[in-house]
């Protein structure tokens, strides 16, 4: 099951700006291996790899203490990654066209979430693995995520 946090100190430009980050195992279920794949359709820059919004995106949801992440990608950047599209049947309320691939949930403060970058961030990780182990190896380049584009 991918896990949820938000915490600050992801973003060494920002460190003290929470962001919301996912981490998924590419051996994992067939959802986190989908959203692993997806790493090899990014763009390059500053040590992250960027997910085009044309391509995918992360939606977010607060309610009381519970936030909930779904990561949204259209079939063709999933079919390029080797994604068996039957796999997954849910569709993004922002653009029917758009695939679920993930969804994550986890409890969290408000207020910290209220602060969080706008931009989603996914590590890959295997079970053992903490995000204070990939940030501490300095060597984790995780994939951005932009907010749904708006239509």
């Amino acid at each position: 099951m991918a896990r949820l946090l938000v915490r600050p100190g992801i973003d060494p430009d920002e460190p003290d700006v929470p962001v919301v980050a996912l981490l998924v195992d590419p051996d994992g279920p067939p959802a986190e291996r989908a959203v692993a794949r997806l790493g090899t359709h990014c763009y390059e820059g500053d040590g992250v790899l960027h997910l085009v919004r044309t391509d995918g995106w992360a939606e977010r949801a607060l309610a009381g203490d519970r936030l909930l992440v779904e990561v949204a990608v259209y079939p063709a950047p999933l079919d390029r990654a080797g994604v068996d599209l039957a796999a997954f049947t849910g569709r993004s309320s922002v653009d029917p066209e758009a695939v679920l691939v993930l969804r994550a949930g986890a409890a969290v403060e408000p207020e910290l979430y209220a602060r969080a970058a706008p931009a989603t961030v996914v590590f890959t990780a295997g079970p053992d693995e903490t995000l204070d182990d990939l940030l501490a190896g300095g060597e984790a380049w995780p994939m951005v995520l932009a907010p749904p584009p708006e239509h």
